[in-house]
């Protein structure tokens, strides 16, 4: 083989290693750049509206099934079932994943629709069990019609209406919406981890381009050196030709990717005047070539950046070459946008600067997807008001300002009155309208320089910066209650609610923000112990008490246990002959330190903590021990009445629990009398009914205490199966010593007599309420003219020389 052939040989063989490098960089770029775009915005925005709105269907497929449940005027179940037809579709589409999903994270969004689409599949159950129960529940109404059917499927109806109520309690319990989150999270972590993914392709894209460039600048180089060569000798022209070629592919290449670029790129010479911008650089900025070519990038200057930001700037980019970072530009229609900016210095052999390359993408909506995030984690999503930790940071920097200043402050705590039974009672969209209305009046009660926060539920904060005295507090504080007040409507109901605000002030009630807070709060406490719709002002005692409460809440667990508990019974006797008839059992705690504790200071600390149920079950239990006790002593008892807590009554075995206790004591069941308040009854009347007759079939004597301050109407009176009205001591001590002013008792001892009711009055402590309860036919009287609460050693005595009362057993 000649010289010339192996020659000719190494090229053919060298021209193919080129060729299949220059491939493998093409399938290189094209995969890269095919890469960086391959997050698309309408695929992304598709499916977050379509899991946006499959959470909002399932929200209200929830309210659309309770509203069926309880009676709404939908005649139908149109709403549900138009809902739950789109939920379907829409987990179709959900399953329909967007590409840009790598498989792993395509894998978890289907792992976690399919375990929505099993809890819609049980929550569909429940619905469909929930119409069948309704439909049922509608014909046997229809076709049991009559007093005597309604009162033979009363127990019935009763027990529909609980299953009803556990399918909707099972129904409101379904994660669905927990669920709906969870995939949420899901496909917004894949979500992110495939931008991320795009963020990297687009670097190694914006490498490659800057590589093409420094490629094609040697090129050029290598080319002016051939050019010349040409002149010297024609010997090498065919190499000069084939490397010119060569160049010229490359230049190709570098405009394609320049051109095809979804981000912005402009070509600057060495003294920074624009020579060449991309069709991206347009879209973004407005400007087309024509209108930069031979201007500074400084056209594109927003203002915001000072002129010692742009000395770092190149400071950096003559230092190190290249310089990256935020900043913010001006498109031609004036408006301003942030960018990520890469600049690169394109230098000669001899590190002189020929060119700078700036890169950028528009990253506007990265920001304001930033700003979302912030003020969601510094604001409540319900009312847009700054929330705790934002408020926190304000009432620190206020605090600062006053420290410097030696001037005060004020810290309002509001908290809304029953704001639960609103809740409760309207639904919580009710509850939520009637926070908006509130949030916007107290907006309106207070100046711009004031802070207005919502700590949480009911609970607004008010920072006061000008109020710096308890008169400028109080002013402020009576105009919010003023504008609280105000009626609000909540759709077709007309609603009137009222605050209690406590104030704390700066720095005479403490001195940081946790102690200002804490002390509004013990305030605002006592404001609603004194009968809410006010506002009270800290002091010192407040803390004391709230800690006094504590330590007694504490010491009041164990009475029980520790026998500190005991019973006084206080007398009720015939009004005519005075002979005794009953015994009221009063609850005493006789506490080691304190002595004896009078029943108004732990009775509601019991029922506020829960204990009360406990200690009613001792009470009862003690009663009949006692009345067991003085029947094997062989004395003439009595009955002896035991009051009973709403948190009693509501108890599903109450009515077993009274049997148990009066059969363990071997008593008759006439023996023992309960006393219920007009408020417990008019809570739930059908169960309280019911829970009544029980009692009363069992021979247990019932009587409501304190009539006449509750809200009982006439018509639930006669309903309620009980034996005798308590008269309360307020409508007997207006009873004057002349015997007048007595018309309400005397009404209410006429009811009983109407009612075939006994009429029992309390609180009797004058000879002159004595005789006019006398002379109105008041069956029995109980007071200090009486007998107060004595111990159960007392009361034996009268109980040897007493007489059963007519229909008594023993």
């Amino acid at each position: 083989m000649t010289r010339l052939a192996v020659a000719q040989l190494l090229r053919t063989s060298t021209s193919i290693r080129v060729l299949v490098l220059v491939l493998l960089g093409l399938a290189f770029i094209g995969w890269i750049f095919i890469e960086a775009g391959a997050v698309t915005t309408r695929e992304h925005l598709r499916y977050a509206r379509d899991l946006r709105e499959i959470r909002q269907l399932d929200a209200e497929l929830d309210t659309a099934a309770v509203a069926r449940r309880l009676g709404d005027a939908d005649p139908g179940w149109t709403e549900v079932d138009a809902r739950t037809v789109r939920i379907r579709a829409l987990i179709k589409a959900l399953r329909a994943t967007p590409t840009f999903l790598d498989s792993a994270d395509t894998m978890r969004v289907l792992v976690q629709i399919q375990r929505y689409v099993e809890l819609q599949d049980r929550k569909q159950a429940l619905i469909d069990t929930l119409r069948q129960e309704l439909g049922a529940s509608a014909n046997e109404r229809t076709e049991r019609a009559g007093p005597e059917a309604k009162e033979d499927d009363a127990a019935a109806a009763l027990a529909r209406r609980r299953h009803l109520d556990a399918i909707t309690h099972e129904l409101l319990g379904l994660a669905t919406a927990r669920q709906g989150e969870l995939l949420v999270t899901t496909y917004t972590a894949g979500y992110e981890a495939a931008t991320a993914r795009m963020q990297t392709h687009r670097v190694l894209l914006l490498l490659v381009a800057l590589s093409l460039g420094l490629y094609l600048l040697v090129t050029a180089i290598r080319l002016r050196k051939a050019t010349l060569a040409v002149s010297e000798t024609n010997a090498d022209l065919a190499h000069k030709i084939t490397a010119l070629k060569h160049a010229e592919g490359e230049l190709r290449r570098y405009a394609t990717v320049f051109t095809n670029s979804s981000e912005g790129m402009l070509i600057t010479d060495a003294q920074a005047v624009i020579i060449a911008v991309n069709p991206a650089f347009t879209r973004i900025t407005g400007y087309s070539l024509d209108d930069v070519i031979g201007h500074s990038p400084a056209i594109l200057n927003s203002g915001r950046q000072d002129a010692g930001f742009y000395r770092r700037m190149w400071t950096a980019i003559d230092s190190r070459g290249q310089w990256q970072g935020e900043i913010w530009n001006r498109r031609r229609n004036g408006s301003i946008y942030p960018e990520w900016l890469s600049i690169t210095a394109v230098r000669s052999a001899e590190g002189e600067a020929l060119n700078y390359i700036g890169i950028f993408s528009d990253i506007t909506e990265r920001k304001e997807a930033e700003a979302r995030i912030l003020h969601l984690a510094h604001h409540d999503p319900l009312t847009n008001l700054p929330n705790r930790a934002l408020l926190q940071d304000r009432l620190h920097q206020v605090l600062l300002q006053a420290r410097r200043d030696k001037c005060g402050l004020a810290v309002l705590l509001l908290d809304l009155d029953r704001f639960k039974t609103i809740n409760d009672t309207l639904g919580h969209e009710s509850g939520d309208g009637l926070l908006l209305q509130i949030t916007e009046r107290c907006r309106a009660a207070i100046s711009e320089t004031d802070t207005l926060a919502r700590l949480s539920g009911d609970e607004f904060v008010f920072v006061l910066p000008d109020a710096g005295n308890a008169q400028d507090a109080a002013t402020v504080a009576r105009r919010i209650l003023d504008a609280v007040a105000l009626p609000c409507q909540l759709g077709e109901h007309r609603i009137t609610v009222t605050a209690s605000i406590g104030i704390a002030l700066y720095d005479q009630d403490g001195g940081t923000e946790s102690i200002l807070l804490r002390n509004a709060d013990a305030a605002m406490h006592r404001a609603k112990q004194a009968g809410r719709n006010g506002f009270e002002f800290y002091s010192a005692e407040m803390s004391t008490a709230s800690l006094g409460q504590l330590l007694l809440e504490n010491q009041l667990r164990g009475a029980t246990d520790r026998g500190e508990l005991l019973l006084h019974y206080q007398p009720k006797v015939c009004a005519r002959s005075g002979r005794l008839l009953g015994l009221e059992a009063l609850l005493r705690w006789q506490h080691p330190e304190l002595g004896m504790v009078a029943p108004g200071r732990f009775i509601p600390l019991a029922e506020e903590t829960g204990l009360i149920n406990v200690i009613g079950d001792w009470v009862l239990d003690e009663a009949c021990r006692q009345q067991r006790a003085w029947l094997d002593a062989g004395l003439e008892v009595v009955p002896i009445a035991v009051n009973l807590s709403a948190q009693q009554l509501a108890q599903l075995n109450f009515v077993s629990r009274v049997a148990r206790a009066i059969d363990s004591a071997g008593l008759a069941r006439s023996l023992i009398e309960l006393e219920l308040t007009e408020t417990m009854l008019m809570r739930d009347i059908d169960r309280t009914i019911h829970t009544l007759i029980r009692l009363r079939d069992m021979g247990v004597r019932l009587s409501i205490d304190d009539f006449g301050t509750g809200y009982s109407s006439l018509n639930y009176l006669r309903q309620f199966p009980v034996n005798a009205l308590k008269i309360d001591r307020s409508f007997v001590s207006d009873i004057s010593t002349a015997g007048t002013e007595g018309k309400i008792a005397a009404a209410i001892i006429g009811m009983a007599h109407s009612l075939g009711l006994e009429a029992i009055a309390e609180g009797v402590e004058t000879k002159a309420q004595r005789n006019f309860l006398t002379a109105q036919g008041c069956h029995q009287l109980q007071g200090y003219l009486i007998s107060r609460p004595v111990p159960a050693a007392e009361i034996e005595t009268r109980l040897s020389t007493a007489r059963p009362a007519s229909g008594e057993n023993s």
